[in-house]
């Protein structure tokens, strides 16, 4: 996604292939609850060693389609994992019963979210309680641009003719999630996986995720062309409390490292301060401007840029999507 330095040098170095230097670096409402993550990013599944793994994979793509619909806003095609007379306890306490209700509760939660709200699943287990019954279990985190909070959660799933249907789902409200990430939850919209084509038939593909307490987002990057995989890179982003903002660090496969320093400049748009060294000792410059149109899409461009001191031209803005 955001293909921050790895696609930054892709971009940000596009214009020395003419200079004979290939050296392009990479670069709900919540109690909605319980979906699987993001086209974004998978939920992460407790280990299972069922008797019968074709159900238990059935279920989970059930959960994924779920939580995709979710996160991309479409309250129809969410309210179809339900049962017809399915039941949603949200964590207020209120009951949603039937499929056509349960859609236009969906439809309502979003209206209360902002945009760039993503729900994502963590430690969720499943466990068939009969052939056609099956009980799963996890906590959602629901991100936001302003806000991070969890909810603790359990779904029954039922077995019908068309497949694994959500029959209820309870919901409550968690303490609070800490404020250990501080300004670092601001950057929720970045988690998943994404895609998008540069130019002269480059694509970059990106995958970022929170590390283990929570305390870093983790991002790594592949770049193609046609003859296949090019270049890898893997950036790491805290909150730098000393400082009071965003830094990343990134490292890319062909030997080159940099840093930058993230601030919102506007709603929904981000600009890092960019500085890379290339493995050949060469320095560039970069302020890489993100800015996030709707859940599935982000818009990318590099301006100010510079290599050696030597200005280059501004990127064209690139459309990353989901994948």
């Amino acid at each position: 996604m955001i293909r921050s330095f790895s696609f930054f040098a892709v971009v940000l170095f596009s214009a020395l292939n003419s200079m004979g230097n290939a050296q392009e670096v990479g670069s709900s409402s919540e109690e909605l609850v319980l979906r699987k993550q993001p086209s974004l990013a998978l939920p992460q599944f407790k280990e299972n060693t069922p008797p019968d793994r074709f159900e238990y994979l059935a279920i989970e793509d059930a959960i994924a389609g779920y939580l995709d619909a979710i996160n991309r806003r479409d309250a129809r095609r969410a309210a179809s994992y339900w049962s017809r007379r399915g039941e949603w306890q949200r964590n207020d306490g209120e009951r949603v019963s039937g499929r056509e209700k349960i859609e236009r509760a969906i439809e309502e939660s979003f209206e209360g979210e902002p945009r760039g709200t993503i729900i994502t699943l963590n430690e969720v287990s499943i466990r068939l309680i009969t052939p056609n019954v099956a009980l799963e279990e996890g906590l959602a985190v629901v991100s936001s641009p302003e806000s991070q909070r969890e909810t603790s959660y359990s779904v029954v799933h039922v077995k019908m003719d068309d497949g694994w249907k959500i029959d209820s789902v309870r919901a409550t409200r968690a303490p609070v999630a800490s404020q250990r990430k501080s300004g670092l939850e601001t950057l929720g919209w970045l988690i998943g996986d994404w895609k998008d084509d540069v130019v002269g038939g480059i694509s970059v593909e990106t995958n970022a995720r929170w590390t283990e307490g929570d305390h870093f987002i983790r991002r790594s990057f592949q770049m193609f062309d046609e003859n296949g995989l090019r270049e890898q890179a893997t950036q790491v982003i805290v909150w730098d409390a000393k400082i009071g903002t965003i830094r990343s660090w990134i490292f890319d496969s062909q030997g080159g490292f940099g840093t930058g320093i993230w601030e919102q400049i506007a709603e929904n748009t981000w600009a890092v301060e960019t500085e890379f060294q290339l493995a050949d000792g060469g320095v560039a410059t970069a302020t890489n401007v993100y800015k996030v149109v709707d859940n599935s899409r982000l818009e990318f461009f590099s301006t100010s840029r510079k290599l050696n001191g030597v200005d280059l031209p501004d990127t064209e803005p690139v459309s990353v999507n989901r994948k």
